[in-house]
Parts: C-alpha cells; structure tokens; sequence
C-alpha cells in the first residue's frame, strides 16, 4: 500500500517536526490529523519524529515542538531498547508492514502498553516509517481475563481491529478491510465494492447513514467518535463508536467520506459487569482474597478493604505474598489437607482454619474458596472469602452446655432432647425402627410450691429426675422441658420391647412416696405417648401429640397413662394422601436413588452398592421410605416402583462403567409382590437388556420370607434369574423363619446378616453365636457373607476376623447420591 499525494485542502497542516511543510494526504493524512488513536512518521536514519498527530500529543503529554527535539528512543524505557534496536536491523521492505507491543514511556513518566503497526514509506523525499499506535493499557488491565488481544499481523489497512471503508459520492462503497467485509457477512473486500448500506444487515438504518454521510461530503465537518447501534449478520445490535471524516481528491474538493467502526459491544458489557463486581467485592463486609494460580504457587494479586479489618494487613502488606502468611508455621490441621486437595482438583471448597492476624492473635477463619477459570477451562486464580468466626465458636462453646441443660436437674433440655430426637428419628427410619416419646407433667405440684417453697419443690424435682434416670437405658433419654414437665425419648430396638407396661412402671416410680426432711410427699403424675412413625414423621409431630395425650390423661382424672391415637378419618386422610401422590411418583420423576456403597473387608476397595429408593415430592418434601413403602406394598404400586428401580440401577452402573469406575455389583432390593409377579424373570432380563448391563454385575435381594412363603415357586423363580447370569442374595438372614438346612435349595451368592445382630454382637454373647454360626453355615454353602449395618471400628474388626466377606453401614458411608457416591469410589479405590 502506499500512501497518496493529495492537494492541499482546509486541513493541509500536519502537526510534529515538519507540520504545515506540505498540503498532503488528501483522505488518509485527514484519517491522519483526526483519528482518535496516537499515530506519527519518523525517519528511519536518525528515528526522528517527522509528524505526530494531536491525539499521540493528547496520550504522550509532549507538545509538537517537543516531538520535533525527539527521536522514537526518547519514547522506549531502558528495558525495551535492546528490543528496538534488533527489530529496526530487521526493517522491512517498502510494502511490508509489521506489528508489536511495546512499553512507552509518557511525558510524566507513566508507562504505557501500545500496539505499534509500522509501515515503510517514502516521506518527502526520506525513508520513514508511518505508526499506528493503540494505546492497550487499560484494555489489557481490564479485560485480560475476557480475550488476549491480537498482534496486528496484516496489511497496514486490514491490520487494524476497527472496521474501516470508503464510499463514493453516490453513497455506494468504494472499498473496506477485511474486518468490515466481514462484519457485512462476505469473504472479502471486493464483495463489498459497489453496493449500498441497504444491502447489508444495518438495511434498517440506511436512511440515517445516508443522511450523515450527505451532511459529511456537503460540510466538510468530520464526525467523531459517535457512538450507534447497528446490526450485525446474527441479528443482533452491536454498540459501536464510529469516526467519519470527509474524503478529499488532490484539488481539495470532496470526493466521498472515509470512516472507522470499531464494535465496543463486550468492552462496554465487560465494563459495566466489572465496576458492578467491584463495587460488590469492595463493599463487601466478608474479606476477599484473590490469588493467582501461576506456578503452582498462590500469591495475592487483590484484597479488599474489609481483609484489613479481619486480618490487619493492608493491600500493600499482602500484595504479591503467599497466603499462607496467614497459618504463620500452623500447619498441623486437618482442614489443611482438605483445602489442598480440593485445590488440587480444582474444586470449591469451605473449610474452618485456625488463622493469625498481622499482630500475631489468633481468629477462626471460615475459608471458602472457588476458582476462576479460563476460556479453556484452566484455573487462573482462586477467590477466597474469609469470615472471623471466633465470636460465634468462642459464643456457642461457652453456652453449650448453659443451653443444652437444666441448671437445676442437669438433665438435658428442651434444646438437647429435640436434637435428640430428630437424630432418633433419622436412625429410627433408616432402620425401620420404632420410638417412643413420652410427656410427664407432675399432678398438683404448684400444691407443694405453695405450702413448702420453692426450695423444697426444686429438691422434689431432684428426687423425680433421679428417679426417671434410674429407669431408663442408657439409650434413652430424659429430658426437663421447664416447671414440673418432663420428656422421655425411648428407644424400641433393644430387649425388653417396649409395652404399656414400661410405661407403668415409670408411673408407678414417680408416684412413690418421697422422704424430704421431715415431709414425706406422695406425688402422682399424668403420660402421654406418642410412638413413631405411627404418630408423626417429625419431631414437632411426636412432641404435639405426647402433649396432647398427656392432657387426655389428665382431663380423664390424673395418675394415668395415655397413648396418642388418631381418629380413623384422619388415618385414611393421611394414608389416601400418600396413596394418591405415590400413584403418580413414577411418572412425574419424583423418585430418586441413593445408594449405599458395600467394602471388602480384606481389601478395603468398593465391591459393590446398594440402591435405595427415596421419594422427593414437591409438596410433602422428602418422603421416608418408612411411610410410603408399606402403602406401596399394600396398593401394588411397589410392582410399578420396583420395576422403575431396577431399570434406574441398571442404566446408572452403565454410566458409572461408562466413566471409568470399576466394575461393581448393583445390589437391588425386590418386593414380595415383584417377586411373585409373573414374568418377573423376564422383567429382569429386559431391564438388564434395555441398559446394556451385564448380568453378572446385577445383583437381586431377597427376604427369607418371600422364598419361604412357596419354596417351589420361589426356588423355580431362583433358578430362572440365576441361568440369566444374575446374581442373588438373601437380605436380613436370621430374622425370618427360615431353617438352616432349607438355604441349600436355593441357588444364591451372597448372604447378609442383618443388621440387629451386628448390632449385638459385642454386647451378647448369644449375638456372637448367631453371627459366627451364620458366617460359618453360609461359608460351607459356598456363599458370600455380607454384614448389615456396621458403625463401628470394633464391629469391623470383630467381623474381619471371623471370615466375614464384605460390610455395609455407616461406618463406612450412609447412602449418597449418584455424584457423590461416585466420587467416593474414586477416592477410596485409588
């Protein structure tokens, strides 16, 4: 390219070293004296500057007669010198052009990042080189984390990023760079010589632009820098900012407009979102922390001000330091190792560190972090939030036992006992169990407040809670609510069952005459009990219903026992509820599965899982299975239920094979009347052939019961599942009716003991029995034994050694979703 000779014209004086010399340039040198972007020549010889525009002026802070004293050196810092020197050895050809980023250094010493596009021409008479230079520092300060820019590599005129065309009089396009070509939907330029704007996507503002450009061409008066919207080929609007100069021949008469369009649209977006996310994090009373993620090492690149008021370092103590500054040496914490870990996997994460100020005092820091990532997906920095939680540990240690006790009985409070019965509830439900709570409220007490004192009543509320503790297992619990009220939690999973009569002998125990001083005092009291779940699903549930059976108690004359019961309408409402709800479960994708991992106990690795339905409905929330599987059994919608299980299962250890976990059996339970369906072999072979499982990774649960209930049908049954290569269990073997000698006519794999004798174990020796005979019995049978129900370290060790194959419980994971269950595999077997 090269650039024109034009005749002078209104605006023939070009400002540096050598302005108002000639009349020149026509249109370009206008581009020249008007673009909103620094630009200058300079000979190549000596580097002096021959023409500086205003706006290389405006950004550098030199004057024009300055820039004449110049050279380009004055502009480059020591460090860019060597640089300068070794890319002038390689100037390029007359034609050729050239791009790069360079630091300048401005008139007040500030330095600045530019894009430089340099082109070789001859300038009167010398060789020179014209630049183009595009001030970057805030776009690579801002918006960095958004895009890298681009070197300029083209042709002086298809190099730069803004869109740049020229038209002719008659309003259609002389010409453009490739940016506009193809901001117009075409290839290239020359597609887009000889149409007009009504041609293109901005068809709609062709009326308007033509009206700007006749005003231009009739003026001579440049728009600059207007900012409009117009629409691009996806059919969006784009904001630009748009310069437009009057285009002159060498006479100086007009001859058309030339214009830039440079498309702003994410700049403005990026801006706006950006000072909405700064003034977020520096107003924010939570201290962050940004670091960078370079090098594997974690240097602060930004605090805001609340990190001073937590921590006492300012910005410029913390700046470009490692973090960890704030553990000081501290590095013995659990919580450690989980932040690396999830820093490692680059993953969110919230932990509770102990931390140190700037002056050395200790504060709790709730540390969460998250990572920002990149376009391509890698972590760049890490944002951390920090929260002084010292008040509230320090708080709740100093109240915890204050607030979870009776300062008079040191019994548990109303507090403790509600978390203890909602954690009551939580195993009682797993576990299928019962409990029962129960409400006792001393007859007449006020009576002996009034005629003896409060002293003498608190030693009788004394007496009563010693009593009641005495009665009770060391399961159980008794709680004081206030006054003369009290709570029984029971327990109904150990021996002796829980009858009406346990209840009477706690009546009959408080009723007992007490000896205080020189009084002796007989007291009566009124129970109520609720039971669950047959009386509530929550803690709130069970507590109003004990209460209001203890005020049946004493509405019917005091010194009695009451149990809840609901009236008959009430029942079936609540059970035509769940029915009616559960009908739909299925199809409307409200069920879910959980599943409970199954450990080899000689190897330690995940051999298998356990899938558990839940039901999640959007009204009565998560459903326990405790209250909807007995109806579903009842109503035959455990055949609907169960067959949607097993597809579920089969489909998701695909998913998991599919994902790279290892082969693992998935264990599914099977309902009695699922069981006795016909065709419910070949249910399960179309399920396993629907999924593309493998049989031999299926494993069906079956009760004693079931089989038990016709041996013939269910061995038939057995047999058929088992050439299909599945595999077979007995689930909570021991707790049926079963005879030893009857296991050998079944064709299983495994055998579980249920999880009532593992409970036992320990404690009772006929428990023990029972659990070696049944590891030895199935052992002979060939069978694998797998332990229900495990928490503890002992019961695994107990059962490690005795033989048993594999366990399942708590100990070692409650059932956990698909996602979680998978991390876990990944954890624990690699």
């Amino acid at each position: 390219m090269t650039i024109p000779t034009l005749s002078p014209s209104a605006r023939d004086t070009a400002p540096g070293p050598h302005a108002a010399e000639t009349a020149t340039e026509g249109a370009f040198f206008s581009l020249f004296l008007d673009h909103p972007q620094p630009m200058w020549i300079y000979e190549l010889g000596t580097l002096r500057f021959m023409a500086v525009n205003p706006a290389a002026q405006r950004t550098y802070g030199y004057s024009a007669e300055e820039f004449s004293g110049m050279t380009l050196g004055d502009l480059l810092p020591p460090s860019q010198q060597a640089r300068f020197f070794a890319f002038l050895d390689q100037a390029p050809a007359p034609g050729d052009s050239g791009s790069a980023l360079w630091s300048h250094r401005c008139k007040d010493g500030e330095l600045i990042d530019v894009q430089v596009t340099a082109h070789a021409l001859e300038f009167r008479g010398r060789r020179c080189r014209f630049v183009f230079a595009n001030d970057v520092s805030a776009m690579l300060r801002v918006e960095r984390a958004l895009y890298k820019s681009e070197q300029l590599q083209r042709r002086l005129i298809d190099t730069l990023p803004h869109q740049i065309f020229w038209k002719h009089p008659d309003h259609s396009y002389a010409g453009c760079n490739v940016v506009f070509a193809r901001a117009a939907g075409l290839d290239h330029p020359d597609q887009v010589v000889g149409k007009r704007d009504q041609d293109f996507p901005w068809a709609h503002n062709a009326d308007r632009i033509r009206t700007e450009d006749s005003a231009i061409m009739a003026t001579g008066v440049p728009m600059l820098e207007f900012e409009d919207q117009l629409m691009e080929r996806d059919g969006r609007l784009h904001d630009y900012v748009i310069t437009k100069l009057p285009l002159y021949d060498q006479e100086g008469a007009i001859i058309g407009v030339l214009g830039t369009i440079e498309d702003v649209t994410a700049r403005k977006l990026a801006q706006k979102t950006l000072r909405l996310q700064s003034s977020a994090v520096e107003s924010s009373v939570n201290a962050i922390v940004i670091t960078s993620a370079r090098d594997g090492r974690h240097l602060v690149d930004y605090v805001n001000p609340a990190f001073t008021r937590v921590t006492g370092y300012a910005s410029a103590d913390i700046l470009g330091r490692d973090c960890r500054i704030l553990q000081r040496g501290d590095t013995d914490q659990g919580a450690l190792a989980l932040l690396r870990a999830a820093i490692d996997e680059g993953r969110e994460a919230t932990v509770v560190l102990r931390s140190y100020r700037k002056d050395g005092s200790l504060f709790w820091n709730e540390l969460r972090v998250a990572p920002v990532r990149e376009e391509g997906g890698q972590v760049s920095h890490w944002v951390g939030v920090i929260s002084d939680i010292s008040a509230t540990l320090s708080y709740q240690a100093e109240l915890e036992h204050q607030a979870n006790h009776d300062a008079l009985t040191r019994l548990p409070n109303r507090n403790l006992f509600n978390d203890r019965l909602d954690q009551a509830i939580a195993f009682a439900g797993r576990y299928g169990q019962a409990l029962w709570v129960v409400f006792i409220d001393l007859d007449n007490f006020k009576l002996v407040n009034d005629t003896l004192g409060h002293a003498m009543g608190d030693r009788l509320l004394q007496t009563v809670s010693a009593r009641l503790s005495q009665r009770l297992r060391q399961s159980d619990t008794v709680a004081r609510l206030g006054g003369d009220e009290f709570m029984l939690l029971l327990m109904d999973h150990q021996e002796p069952r829980l009858t009406e009569a346990v209840i009477a002998e706690l009546l009959q125990s408080v009723s007992a005459p007490v000896r205080l001083d020189d009084h002796e005092l007989t007291l009566t009291c009124s129970i109520g009990v609720s039971v669950y779940p047959k009386d509530g699903s929550t803690g709130a549930e069970l507590l109003k219903h004990a209460d209001m059976a203890m005020y049946q108690a004493k509405g019917a004359g005091r010194n009695q026992q009451k149990f809840y019961a609901a009236e008959m309408d009430e029942k079936l409402s609540e059970r035509a509820l769940i029915e009616k709800h559960l009908r739909h479960a299925v199809a409307r994708g409200e069920l879910v599965l959980h599943y409970q991992p199954r450990v080899h106990l000689h190897t330690g690795r995940v051999t298998g899982v356990e899938a558990l339905v839940r039901w999640q409905h959007p009204e009565l929330g998560m459903v326990p299975p405790g209250r909807f599987i007995a109806i579903a059994e009842e109503t035959g919608i455990i055949v609907e239920i169960g067959h949607w299980v097993l597809g579920e299962a089969c489909r998701q250890a695909v998913r998991w094979l599919a994902a790279g976990l290892p082969p693992m059996h998935m264990a599914v339970n099977v309902s009695a009347r699922q069981f006795r369906k016909a065709g419910f072999a070949s249910d399960v072979a179309a399920s396993l052939a629907a999924s593309g499982m493998a049989p031999a990774l299926l494993e069906l649960e079956i009760t004693e019961s079931m089989m038990m209930d016709n041996v013939e049908e269910a061995v038939q049954t057995l047999v058929e599942l088992k050439r299909s290569g599945v595999k077979l269990s007995i689930d909570d073997f021991g707790t049926g009716y079963s005879s030893l000698s009857s296991l050998r006519h079944f064709p299983l794999d495994f055998l579980k003991i249920d999880q009532s004798f593992v409970r036992d174990m320990l404690s009772d020796r006929n428990g023990e029995a029972i659990v070696r005979s049944i590891i030895a019995l199935g052992h002979s049978l060939n069978f694998e034994i797998i332990a229900e129900g495990v928490e503890t370290a002992p019961q695994l060790e107990y059962l490690r050694a005795s033989g048993c194959d594999e366990m399942q419980g708590y100990f070692y994971s409650r059932p956990l979703a698909a996602p979680a269950l998978e991390a876990l595999v990944r954890e624990r077997n690699s």
